[in-house]
């Protein structure tokens, strides 16, 4: 639990001012509990002595209504300020873990699945809120609470009967502790298997075309069922557990109210105590309950908390590979990108995917890559996007390694068109503009028209106000990599890289947009990876790429001169008979 509040304590100390004032709120609402059961006993006394007139009456009325006011006052003005707390911690440990996120390498997204993500970025997330605000103020109001009570009873009743009374609490708080330990591994486990719950369903509302397709809804159907039920019936030895948990505690404490009452009432006829006064003090002995109970829950919770802690740090604490040099030097242009020596060996992978590759781009040029199915294309684009560190060889930009130029700006250089398209629940507009939010008209006319994307508009109901489905599911692939590629140009990178992102249109679009690169582009870098031999056959410079090494290079027509790879795949292509 201290491990938690400390990770914790950059937000408390940035709004210290905010949780003083809340909590010195919170402490006099707690000692308000004294104050009405001291007045019940006080009228009682009054009554029982005849000493009760109107004039004293009055007073005491106003002294009951004063209470209730002020405490309505007291009360709203501090769930006001920790409502805001709330909404503050919430906002700020969201923002440091998107931050994170967007922070990290590929090795980082293959170890953590989207659905653990998730549930740690909701439910644990809501625990962690929680514990800022809701279980900190239990903790101090509670325990206030029955300290106040405890004071009060030895100052106001008697000591040795306040000895009575609470001699059970220690016994039942080191009960609390103890148990908190074996709900801790109810939690842990649930949270584990929660996620991989989660992960179930988000692959089956992603995947659910494909699982008509192929007609595996029974299928789907039983494993989702599998998931939801290992769910709850890990949540039920949780909900088993505390079933048992607090009604003991509701035991436990109605022991401290019989042993109190029956000694109150022997000093009552022993003439040591007044009626008033023992009222008081069956009041204070019942007010104790609910904070021994509360505090019983609390920990409860913070054994959910400490669970939901300990998973969002483990992510925060995670250390991405692609190390950020902080004195990296900024590029906005360059001149030459190099490939020396290069190879890169996936974790899972046996063989080299790149095997001491070397290759030059100079600025200005429109470069294309080919090769079959396995040779490194997207792979050796990863590595110049730095999604991976270099393992053997380097990658120079101007004669400065990749690895000592800074991240933000290397990735500023490049408008990316990957394989899979990943498109927003967004308008047509905003999600072009993605690529460069402040884009004037012109440019995004400019980025729709080298897309050849206009002559799709017939075929949207509102136009580029037309809502994008999740993922583009309302879309065609052309649609999808027409969309992605305005996204890309609307930027005006120096570096245009197309990875492979031509194959779901037809020849006659391939060769608008193409064409519009050439005319649009014709001073900027623009890197083509594809199959189609006709999306790269004006490039300035060819490189075929076989078995992760480049084994041939030239222009389309000093390629074709040559009987290798590119001239027999070239002769498939042309004749129907394509062949990887």
């Amino acid at each position: 639990m201290l491990k938690l509040y400390q990770r914790l304590f950059w937000f408390f100390n940035r709004e210290k001012k905010h949780y003083i004032f809340a909590f010195t709120l919170l402490m006099i609402v707690a000692v308000y509990n004294i104050l009405t059961p001291i007045l019940l006993g006080k009228t009682v006394d009054y009554i029982v002595q005849g000493d009760l007139t109107a004039t004293i009456l009055w007073i005491l009325l106003a002294e009951f209504a004063f209470i209730a006011i002020s405490r309505f006052i007291l009360d709203k003005v501090y769930h006001t300020k920790i409502n805001y707390l709330g909404q503050r911690v919430t906002y700020e440990l969201r923002k440091n873990y998107l931050n994170k996120l967007f922070t990290m390498d590929a090795k980082f997204f293959e170890k953590y699945t989207k659905g653990d993500l998730m549930s740690r970025v909701t439910r644990d997330m809501e625990a962690l809120t929680i514990a800022a605000t809701t279980l900190l103020q239990d903790i101090i109001y509670q325990s206030i609470t029955l300290l106040a009570i405890i004071i009060a009873m030895i100052v106001r009743i008697d000591f040795l009967l306040t000895v009575i009374t609470i001699i059970i609490l220690p016994v039942t708080i080191l009960s609390i502790d103890k148990a908190r330990f074996k709900m801790r591994q109810y939690y842990e486990t649930h949270r584990k298997i929660y996620a991989r719950m989660s992960e179930d369903l988000l692959e089956s509302i992603e995947g659910v075309k494909v699982v008509r397709a192929y007609g595996k809804e029974e299928r789907d159907t039983i494993k989702l069922k599998s998931s939801i039920n290992e769910d709850l019936s890990s949540w039920t030895k949780i909900v088993k557990f505390e079933t048992f948990f607090v009604p003991l505690f509701e035991f436990a404490a109605s022991i401290p109210y019989f042993l109190g009452f029956t000694y109150g009432i022997y000093l009552v006829i022993q003439g040591k105590l007044s009626p008033g006064d023992l009222l008081t003090l069956s009041m204070f002995v019942a007010s104790m309950a609910a904070p021994i109970l509360s505090l019983s829950n609390v920990f409860n919770w913070m054994s959910n908390a400490t669970i939901s802690a300990e998973r969002h740090y483990q992510i925060m604490d995670e250390v991405s590979a692609i190390a950020e040099v902080s004195t990296g030097a900024k590029i906005s242009c360059f001149k030459m990108i190099e490939f020396k020596q290069v190879s890169f060996k996936y974790q899972a992978d046996e063989n080299l995917v790149l095997n001491k590759l070397n290759l030059c781009i100079q600025s200005g040029q429109t470069i294309g890559i080919v090769g079959p199915t396995g040779s490194g294309k997207s792979t050796l684009i990863r590595q110049f996007l730095r999604e991976f560190n270099l393992q053997s060889g380097e990658i120079l930009i101007d004669g400065h390694s990749i690895e000592q130029i800074n991240l933000h700006s290397l990735r500023g250089l490049v408008g990316y068109v990957p394989q899979t398209h990943m498109l927003f629940r967004e308008t047509v507009t905003n999600n072009i503009k993605v690529g460069n939010p402040d884009a004037s008209s012109a440019d995004f006319a400019q980025a729709v028209e080298i897309a050849d994307f206009a002559k799709d508009l017939t075929y949207l109901s509102d136009g580029f106000d037309s809502l994008v489905g999740e993922g583009g599911t309302n879309l065609s692939g052309g649609q999808k990599q027409r969309l992605s590629i305005a996204r890309a140009v609307i930027r005006n990178p120096e570096i245009l890289i197309l990875d492979d992102s031509l194959s779901a249109v037809d020849a006659t679009t391939e060769r608008n947009i193409i064409e519009k690169i050439n005319e649009y582009r014709r001073n900027k870098t623009n890197l083509i990876v594809a199959h189609r031999f006709s999306a790269i056959s004006a490039a300035h410079k060819i490189y075929v790429m076989q078995n992760g090494a480049i084994a041939d290079e030239g222009t389309h027509e000093e390629l074709l001169s040559r009987d290798g790879w590119y001239k027999q795949q070239f002769i498939r292509q042309i004749s129907g008979n394509e062949e990887e």
